[in-house]
């Protein structure tokens, strides 16, 4: 009976409010102060490639290197590749595929590298 009484009272209360004529219009309120800042969002796509610049002026031309001998010789032949007396074979090349066996390859031709001492 408490319960119902408690129930009666509330909906007599909310039933009282809603015959009235709301009031004017206040004023508007100040703005309040900023919120703190978000977090930062993703990258956007990259943008076009721009325009390529002008063409830079030409350079003075630079001096002349000395000129020095290579030192190096290929020699070829059908079997072992050799050099000279002042030379040294550092390097030999079997086109035909396969290793090379000392100066020579299995099958010919052998290309050698000379070096001069």
């Amino acid at each position: 009976m408490r319960i119902s009484a408690i129930i009666a009272i509330g909906i007599a209360l909310a039933l009282a409010g809603c015959g009235r004529d709301p009031g004017p219009k206040g004023e508007r309120g100040a703005q309040g102060a900023d919120g703190p800042q978000g977090a930062q969002g993703a990258q956007g796509p990259q943008g076009p490639q721009g325009a390529p610049g002008p063409r830079g002026e030409k350079g003075d031309k630079g001096d002349k290197g000395d000129a020095t001998a290579a030192g190096l010789r290929a020699v070829q032949g059908d079997g072992a590749a050799s050099c000279e007396a002042n030379e040294t074979l550092v390097s030999v090349f079997c086109p035909s595929g396969g290793a090379s066996d000392g100066a020579k390859c299995a099958t010919p031709p052998t290309i050698g590298l000379c070096l001069r001492k």
